[in-house]
């Protein structure tokens, strides 16, 4: 029996006081967009107590701390790593003040990518100074020292305005940075900009209809991912060194995937939230975007406040125990995407490490359990805003957000309770693994304005298919990174995720650093 679907979306907004008859058709297409995985939460007998949110940050592994000594830079500069950047300033081989002058002519010259929002170059520059300054006191910056990073613009920065990519608030210049800014400021990083992004982060293309759609760098003519896709074009465009993004259901790992570079999600509170505009409580993360993995690695360090080299060990790795999720994560994907992952999982088996196999039980309600989640908790968050400035916002994330509204208690709660049994469900089928091994997205990087595409003998939506593979991850709170692992025919990237058990987030890092080494052999 169909349910009477346009008669409860006019009597619950009605009951909200936010009548709009004139949208009921649109939500009733939004709404029936993602029903088929609404129904299978519906339908799903829910054994397990409500969990709210994934568990805090409780980091189990470090290394020894130390300093990290890459190898001295061969090309030019702006394709320099952060660890080169930094190593040479610290040495000071190198001068802030000239890096500071490099990238900002650079990010000029590339305006065209709307990869950022508001550079203020007054700024930048009084800023390479005082690094400068420090230096000829003889002071260590510290493990960024001169790096520039390009921040989300979702984030307190000093001197900047924050707009979260809208025109629906009011964007003032922040006098203080959040948390995380701080700490990257205070480890020497030079702040570049703030960059785009989808409007709200609620979003998978960071077309900003606001500020500019953000180009694809190295790929163009396809989306560049979202909703961090500014700090990723930043990087990938190599002007910036670091991207700071934040992770509602892929926002960090899918634009890197999209670019071809790296990107990594920590574990649930492992990096501060607060100054950073809310999209969804429970599914908010935020962490670093960087073309190699020791990049990420240094970033994540000082952005969760942890001691330099102590995510990274200093000897050779050994080949890790790799678990591959076979049911959901492998049973839909594009030839080329599954090709790729079945020639990075040879190699890895080549190198010495066991690849097992395993079904993760219940991990088919994802979708649904994602999509309650975030819509719910995404309306909450910006129902004041969506109330008063509704017609200010972009078409795409007004209705995104007005769909929120329709999710009833009950649903909310059961889904965090199937939340609760998939994540214990996938903690226990690591096994005696590292890590789990998956891909990053099912397709390719789909063509800028895709709204559909064939995958399996089927018509799907682009939306919830680039982050099918990220969106559970960001629901039990687990740490992951996508990193390149091939390409198609044509040239696109394919990147897979490295994922560990909540608190693992070096046991990731470890693994990834060694994927990257066995694939660039």
């Amino acid at each position: 029996m169909p349910r009477p679907t346009i008669e409860f979306l006019r009597a619950v907004s009605a009951f909200r006081r936010y009548a709009h008859p004139e949208r009921l058709s649109d939500w009733e297409q939004r709404f029936a967009f993602g029903l088929a995985d609404i129904e299978q939460v519906f339908e799903c007998v829910a054994t397990a107590e409500p969990v709210l949110s994934a568990p805090g940050a409780n980091l189990t592994e470090r290394f020894e701390a130390g300093r990290y000594v890459p190898p001295a830079a061969s090309g030019e500069l702006v394709s320099a790593s952060a660890a080169q950047i930094a190593n040479q300033v610290r040495n000071r081989a190198l001068s802030p003040v000239e890096i500071a002058k490099l990238f900002l002519a650079r990010i000029e010259a590339h305006r065209h990518l709307n990869a950022f929002i508001t550079v203020n170059t007054a700024l930048v520059m009084e800023e390479a100074e005082g690094l400068a300054h420090r230096l000829r006191r003889g002071e260590d910056p510290g493990p960024l020292a001169g790096v520039p990073v390009g921040v989300k613009d979702l984030m307190s920065v000093r001197g900047y305005p924050l707009t979260a990519g809208t025109k629906a608030i009011e964007a003032k210049v922040q006098a203080q940075d959040a948390p995380v800014v701080a700490r990257l400021r205070a480890a020497g990083a030079l702040i570049v900009g703030t960059t785009n992004l989808h409007e709200l982060a609620f979003g998978i293309n960071s077309a900003n209809p606001h500020f500019g759609h953000v180009q694809n760098p190295r790929y163009p003519g396809y989306i560049p991912g979202g909703s961090s896709g500014g700090s990723a074009a930043a990087v990938a465009a190599e002007l910036a060194a670091v991207g700071v993004g934040s992770c509602t259901g892929g926002s960090i790992r899918q634009p890197a995937a999209c670019c071809g570079i790296v990107g990594f999600k920590p574990t649930y509170d492992a990096v501060p939230r607060e100054g950073v505009f809310p999209l969804a409580w429970s599914l908010d993360h935020i962490g670093p975007i960087t073309r190699s993995v020791e990049d990420a690695a240094i970033a994540f360090e000082v952005m969760a406040g942890l001691p330099e080299h102590s995510m990274l060990p200093h000897t050779a790795i050994t080949a890790p125990r790799i678990m591959k999720p076979r049911k959901f994560f492998y049973d839909m994907l594009d030839g080329e995407v599954r090709a790729a992952m079945d020639g990075a999982l040879s190699r890895f088996r080549a190198a010495g490490s066991p690849v097992g196999e395993v079904d993760v039980p219940g991990i088919e309600l994802a979708p649904g359990i994602q999509l309650i989640t975030l819509a719910s908790e995404g309306a909450q968050a910006n129902w004041d805003l969506l109330a008063r400035h509704g017609d200010k916002l972009g078409e795409d994330v007004r209705l995104r957000l007005e769909t929120g509204q329709f999710y009833l208690a009950v649903d909310y709660i059961k889904a965090q309770q199937l939340r609760n049994q998939v994540r214990k469900s996938m903690i226990a089928c690591f096994g005696d693994a590292d890590v789990m091994i998956i891909p990053a997205m099912p397709v390719l990087p789909p063509k800028s304005g895709t709204m559909t595409l064939e995958l399996g003998g089927k018509t799907v939506h682009v939306a919830p298919t680039v982050t099918r593979f990220t969106s559970p991850i960001n629901f039990c709170g687990f740490p992951a990174l996508s990193m390149p692992c091939g390409k198609s025919v044509s040239g696109l990237p394919v990147n897979l995720q490295v994922v560990g058990r909540p608190g693992a987030d070096a046991t990731v890092l470890r693994v990834a650093r060694w994927c990257e080494q066995i694939l660039s052999l």
